[in-house]
């Protein structure tokens, strides 16, 4: 049953909600995907910091933006994109790239993922990106169907150095960002 939402740009006070998701997220998501101790160790104040920072430095920037989803006025889900960190990616033409995007779970399957991932990417056409990638656990097929179900190709392959987090990632990537934001609401 799809709900009302709200997509609506983060600021600075959001920063506590945001973490609240990020956290709730991974133990629902990540659980049998990453080692325990990881998920664990993550909290809402260390993120709370962390996406203080986050949000100051892309408003300093102008070069990316978080975006968040409100229901019935409590965030269930955000997005970020920014510019790319990977060279070889940016290279190629995906000069943006999606930093986060998590949703509570009872906010899956709604169309809140889509519509976040369509606000970056409309707003990262906006400041003159034409294409973005985004880095997905190997292993997270939902989040690997949402991308390929919207039109993303599998574009690279990378293993973790850290023996901590012995996990694998896959980018996906879109070249026209002008088709991701048609193709977002499927």
């Amino acid at each position: 049953m799809t709900q009302n939402f709200e997509i609506r740009p983060a600021v600075l006070r959001d920063a506590t909600a945001i973490a609240e998701v990020q956290v709730s997220s991974w133990k629902t998501t990540y659980k049998g995907i990453v080692p325990d101790g990881l998920i664990e160790r993550m909290t809402v104040p260390e993120r709370t910091g962390g996406w203080t920072r986050i949000l100051t430095a892309l408003e300093e920037s102008g070069q990316g933006k978080v975006f968040l989803c409100e229901t019935g006025g409590e965030v269930v889900g955000f997005a970020s994109f920014g510019l790319q960190r990977d060279n070889t990616l940016e290279d190629r033409g995906f000069t943006s790239e999606l930093t986060a995007i998590y949703l509570l779970e009872t906010a899956q399957r709604q169309g809140i993922g889509s519509a976040l991932l369509q606000a970056c990417a409309s707003e990262a056409l906006g400041l003159g990106h034409e294409g973005m990638s985004v880095w997905v656990l190997e292993q997270n097929l939902g989040a690997r169907g949402f991308y390929e179900a919207r039109g993303g190709e599998s574009l690279a392959a990378q293993g973790s150095d850290d023996r901590n987090a012995p996990v694998d990632e896959v980018a996906y990537g879109w070249r026209d960002l002008s088709s991701l934001i048609s193709t977002a609401a499927l």
